[in-house]
């Protein structure tokens, strides 16, 4: 493979169009721009360094023994020598060379699948394909990270193990919608895939991380308390739905202050607390009722809502969600949690509740509201989870809007404010959620797509 710096240079060029800019006084939307070609130098760069890096771990291998390039200069392996060059974490420095393998051409021997055995005589190498091709693209473009690119390697190697034949089209639908996709939301789309791929490995781990559960207890030297824990699904459910309730009834509270005061005029205590200080109190209130307390401790009601296919539930083969978690969890998983009765398993296929409540309802019911998640999966537009989240009418009630699936969307207070203060439009077609941006942002006013059809891959096959 030849070095280039083409790309880079193509980049670093439209970056240099920006010089000599007063940064303080320069339009927003050109700051816009100069950050997103800043991005693309720094891609290129992470691509460039990544072919050096990958090709120097090639000649690190450990059969050369001290003769490995970075045993010759100091270091154990040759992610040691990138992470010291970086001035960074052996972690990082691993995600590069883990990138750089799995996009680098390889080279076949004479003879093997592929190869003009007569181009150069015997035991000559042709140049292959990357090991993930598509991957390779996206890569070398700079339309993914290296992060990014490093979490779906990973994915991808795994899901490889189980389903050698149809990787080749797992892989070419995760790299399409990763483009588009925040590495938060990438994670999301990976655990899904995985999980459908693998759920056996789901069932293994929900009972390993079982049995490793714990909440450490520890006094701090500022004279704080310190509290950590690793829980499994099963058990973090009711603490996570707990918590995030507390956190939605805080930011619904707030919204009707706000609201109040921009009517009336009058002066209200707003409740200014951080979402991990509502967390820590919400905790405290509900440790204190379960003592004997005699007050409410938070006057949060939330279910917790599992949901799953009925093929998987029937087969006991598969996975399930829990509303709020991003982890899936086993079907054997589902089972147990949802003899629970404050569990609510969806199960999703079989004969539905009817959906439309016509207008004479002002208020969402709660089959609407359910169906709603399953469809959104969490607020619309910034995918907080559904605790989060209100069900909200994109027709206005007053204004004659039904109040139905067709009409409602998730969303959380912030993106409910931010999108209808902001001349966004939305639009329900079939069973998504498109956003059209005003003409401010976007001229052409292109629809982007929310809900879970922003991260979600299409059903596999």
């Amino acid at each position: 493979m030849n070095f280039s710096t083409a790309e880079l240079d193509r980049t670093v060029a439209v970056a240099r169009s920006f010089e000599g800019d007063d940064l303080g006084s320069t339009p927003a939307n050109r700051l816009v721009e100069l950050q997103s070609a800043l991005v693309q130098v720094r891609r290129m760069t992470e691509v460039a360094l990544g072919e050096v890096a990958g090709e120097l771990a090639r000649r690190s291998d450990p059969a050369e023994g001290l003769q490995g390039v970075a045993r010759k200069h100091g270091f154990a392996s040759p992610g040691q020598m990138l992470a010291d060059a970086l001035g960074g974490s052996e972690a990082e420095a691993q995600r590069i060379l883990a990138v750089a393998d799995a996009t680098r051409p390889r080279h076949a021997e004479a003879g093997e699948s592929g190869v003009d055995a007569g181009a150069d005589g015997p035991g000559a190498t042709t140049p292959a394909a990357p090991h993930f091709p598509v991957l390779a693209e996206a890569v070398m473009s700079g339309a993914l990270s290296m992060e990014a690119a490093a979490v779906i390697t990973r994915a991808l190697e795994r899901i490889e193990q189980v389903a050698p034949d149809k990787i080749v089209a797992v892989e070419q639908k995760i790299v399409s919608k990763a483009c588009s996709l925040s590495l938060r939301d990438i994670r999301r789309m990976l655990l899904a895939e995985e999980a459908w791929h693998r759920p056996k490995d789901v069932e293994e781990r929900d009972r390993v991380a079982f049995e490793n559960r714990y909440v450490q207890i520890k006094d701090e030297a500022d004279g704080s308390v310190g509290i950590h824990a690793r829980l499994d699904v099963s058990t973090a459910a009711p603490i996570v739905t707990l918590l995030k309730g507390a956190v939605k009834q805080v930011m619904r509270t707030r919204r009707d202050n706000a609201q109040k005061k921009g009517k009336i005029g009058m002066d209200f205590t707003d409740d200014d607390r951080t979402p991990g200080q509502i967390h820590a109190d919400a905790l405290s209130a509900a440790a204190r009722h379960s003592l004997g307390c005699t007050e409410v401790p938070t006057g949060v009601t939330t279910t917790i809502v599992l949901r799953a296919n009925i093929d998987a539930v029937e087969t006991g083969v598969g996975c399930a969600s829990v509303d709020g978690i991003d982890s899936p969890i086993s079907v054997g998983t589902l089972r147990r949690m949802a003899v629970d009765m404050e569990v609510l398993p969806m199960i999703m296929g079989g004969e539905s509740v009817p959906l439309d409540v016509g207008c004479k309802d002002r208020l969402f019911s709660t089959e609407i509201k359910l169906a709603l998640v399953e469809r959104d999966g969490g607020c619309s537009w910034c995918h907080a989870p559904p605790s989060y989240c209100e069900a909200h009418h994109i027709r206005w009630w007053k204004h004659g809007g039904p109040t139905d699936l067709s009409n409602g969307v998730l969303l959380c207070v912030s993106c409910h404010h931010r999108i209808h203060h902001g001349g966004w439009d939305i639009d329900i077609r079939g069973t998504q959620v498109w956003f059209i941006p005003p003409a401010s942002i976007d001229p052409d006013r292109t629809p982007r797509i929310g809900g879970k059809a922003h991260y979600e891959l299409e059903p596999a096959t």
